[in-house]
C-alpha cells in the first residue's frame, strides 16, 4: 500500500466516482462516508452483494426523500456490491443505536447499521489520510431525524 498522506479533498475525489458511476442523477445527492454492516434478506438482492461490506457511501436528498447506500471496498476504492435505495415507498425504520450509530431498514429486507464519524481515517492504494466530513455528518443526521428517525421515548 502507498505511504502517501492524502488530504481530505483528495480522499473526496477518490470516493465520489464510486458513487457517481453507479447512480443516475448523482449530482442531486449529498454524500457521506460511513462504516458499518449490511444484511440482505432478499435472495435476489443478496446475490448482487459482496459478503464483506464494511464501508459505504450514503447519498441523500430531500426531494424526493431518499438515501442511496453504495457499498465500497477499501483500500481498492471501488464498488463492492449494488447500491440500495431507501425512500418514502420502502423505508421501514430508521433508529438511533447510540450518538454515532444508526440503523436503517427497508421493506425489501435490506438493513444497515452505520457509524457516522465527523473525521475518519481512510486507507486507499494511493495512500491514507483523514476525511473531514463534519458538516456532512451533521447535515445527514439532521436529514434522517427530520425525515424518518423514530422517537426513542
Amino acid at each position: 500500500m502507498a505511504e502517501n498522506t492524502l488530504s481530505s479533498a483528495h480522499i473526496t475525489k477518490l470516493l465520489h466516482p464510486i458513487f457517481d458511476e453507479q447512480i443516475m442523477n448523482y449530482g442531486a445527492y449529498n454524500l457521506v462516508f460511513v462504516t458499518g454492516s449490511a444484511i440482505y434478506r432478499n435472495a435476489d438482492i443478496a446475490q448482487q452483494q459482496s459478503s464483506d461490506q464494511r464501508y459505504f457511501i450514503m447519498g441523500y436528498r430531500d426531494n424526493p426523500h431518499e438515501v442511496i447506500v453504495a457499498p465500497l471496498s477499501l483500500p481498492e476504492a471501488k464498488a463492492n456490491g449494488t447500491p440500495t435505495s431507501i425512500d418514502n415507498t420502502n423505508a421501514m425504520r430508521v433508529y438511533a443505536v447510540n450518538d454515532e450509530t444508526l440503523g436503517l431498514e427497508s421493506t425489501n429486507g435490506s438493513s444497515f447499521i452505520v457509524r457516522l464519524a465527523p473525521k475518519v481515517t481512510i486507507e486507499t492504494l494511493e495512500g491514507s489520510g483523514e476525511l473531514d466530513q463534519s458538516a456532512d455528518v451533521e447535515d445527514f443526521t439532521q436529514f434522517l431525524v427530520d425525515t424518518w428517525l423514530e422517537d426513542q421515548d
